[in-house]
């Protein structure tokens, strides 16, 4: 087996178009809800950012989410 280190980052540390791919993963899994008629609606990740920002950190934190400086998500890749 060969260790190999990698930098990781949280969504916060982030730049421009790593906040992007970060985004596009996450929008895989939108956030569902029921509205007022009883329909479930989803909500996406990217839509939410533009908003409150501090959510999707928030949300990224709690889930232990880690990316790579491209905004590929890495925190599978990690061994304790």
């Amino acid at each position: 087996m060969k260790i190999v280190k990698i930098k990781a980052y949280k969504f916060e540390e982030l730049k421009d178009k790593a906040i992007i791919e970060a985004l596009t993963w996450l929008d895989n899994f939108p956030l569902d809800y029921e509205d007022e008629d009883g329909s479930t609606k989803w909500e996406y990740f990217s839509d939410i950012y533009y908003q409150e920002p501090e959510y999707i950190a928030e949300h990224c934190e709690a889930n232990e989410y880690l990316f790579n400086e491209y905004g590929n998500v890495i925190h599978h890749l990690i061994e304790k």
